[in-house]
């Protein structure tokens, strides 16, 4: 997105690539179309009001491009981005026009990250939010147990948060992200990237106990995780956390590595976290936008998939619910198969009868791998000599001669 701001009278002969004046109007509605007008919070108000200058921009107006930059400033004094275009604004009505920024005093990579967070939000609201209502992640194949998931889209800068419905995910917020200084794809301590894959957050830490580098508080998540550690990813300390109390928003990419809400989006998403059912949070590269039709369809294959492997177990046919595994990559390498098949092997010759009850506590596909997904579940057990219940967790992934095979089961 680039924004020429104009002195007035100057010509508009290129006014055919901005938005129309009512514009403004419908844009800020689809911003706000998601949120019920009861719920909307501080964070929600900053964006529109932000957008709402740049739409004024946009459309050639700086009289009321000053007069909204100028409330936004009052109201939110920390706002970089307001001090940024207002002084852009008053420049532009007294010269020739510039650029976002092309005269301001800032070093280059601060203005490049208040430049970028203007894009980030800008394209959110011109090229995501129309479709909201019709389309979700396909990473949510089945929340199951879940009240809430978080997924972020960090290449687009945005963190959704939806709740468990009645048949669908469902959308309660969005908000701006940042991310790592080095964006994402995390390998080893210290890269300053974010991780892409499936976790969970298990813990609260209150603002006021740690720097204020940390904002209002922070939630940390459990990375590295099963597939990260087979991977040999090092590092720690992946927090979702709030901004330091000089800012209102961070750059998209200025974090050692966490995923990084502003303190008022902080505080709103902290109602939706649940610690001891550990919500789970997708941090994705990027995310795939499917149809509903869409959704269902996936959700049955996988559930499919699922079906297939519980009835071979309980058939007591070995050979082929050992099929299900892969030799090669069974728990992340192949030296620990053999062993296992068989004593898997010698339990079933045992066994008279085996009945299988999988109550799904998540279904995700998981990001930045291909065709690769994670069920949780609690296993509910019962044979002819033993009966049991165990939280599992497998790693499902299709090979090279397009079967699904597990990869991963403890």
């Amino acid at each position: 997105m680039m924004m020429a701001l104009r002195q007035p009278g100057s010509t508009r002969a290129d006014q055919s690539r901005f938005l129309p004046v009512m514009a403004l109007a419908t844009a800020l509605l689809l911003l706000l179309g998601s949120i019920n007008a009861s719920a909307q919070n501080s964070g929600v108000a900053y964006e529109a009001e932000v957008l709402a200058i740049v739409t004024a921009i946009q459309n050639g107006d700086l009289e009321q491009a000053l007069q909204l930059a100028e409330q936004h400033v009052e109201a939110v004094p920390k706002s970089r981005i307001g001090h940024l275009l207002k002084a852009d604004i008053l420049l532009a009505m007294s010269s020739v026009p510039v650029d976002i920024g092309a005269r301001s005093d800032l070093p280059s990579e601060a203005l490049h990250g208040l430049k970028q967070q203007i894009k980030n939000r800008w394209r959110h609201l011109k090229e995501t939010s129309a479709m909201l209502d019709n389309k979700v992640p396909a990473s949510l194949l089945d929340i199951g147990k879940h009240k809430h998931v978080i997924v972020t889209d960090m290449e687009a800068g945005r963190l959704y948060l939806y709740r468990n419905g009645e048949k669908y995910p469902e959308l309660v917020r969005d908000y701006y992200l940042s991310v790592g200084s080095q964006g994402f794809g995390k390998e080893l301590e210290g890269d300053n990237k974010t991780p892409v894959g499936v976790y969970s957050i298990y813990k609260h830490i209150e603002g006021k106990e740690l720097p204020d580098l940390y904002g209002k508080g922070a939630y940390p998540v459990n990375y590295p995780n099963r597939f990260d550690r087979s991977r040999k990813r090092t590092g720690y300390g992946i927090w979702l956390h709030g901004t330091p109390s000089n800012t209102y928003a961070r750059a998209p990419w200025a974090s050692e590595g966490c995923f990084v809400l502003s303190n008022d989006d902080l505080l709103d998403i902290e109602q939706f976290i649940d610690v001891d059912e550990r919500t789970p949070v997708i941090l994705a590269d990027s995310i795939e936008w499917i149809s509903l039709a869409e959704l269902d369809t996936r959700r049955k294959q996988f559930m499919s998939i699922l079906s297939s492997w519980k009835q071979d177990w309980e058939s007591l046919n070995t050979n082929a619910y050992l099929d299900h595994y892969s030799q090669e990559q069974f728990n992340f390498s192949g030296k620990g198969f053999r062993p296992w098949a068989s004593r898997k092997q010698q339990i079933n010759r045992s066994k008279t009868f085996v009945q299988i009850d999988l109550d799904i506590e998540s279904l995700f596909l998981y990001p930045g791998e291909e065709d690769m997904f994670i069920v949780q579940y609690k296993q509910r057990y019962l044979s002819n000599n033993y009966a049991g219940e165990t939280n599992k967790e497998q790693y499902w992934q299709r090979n090279k001669r397009g079967r699904w095979k597990i990869i991963y089961e403890g």
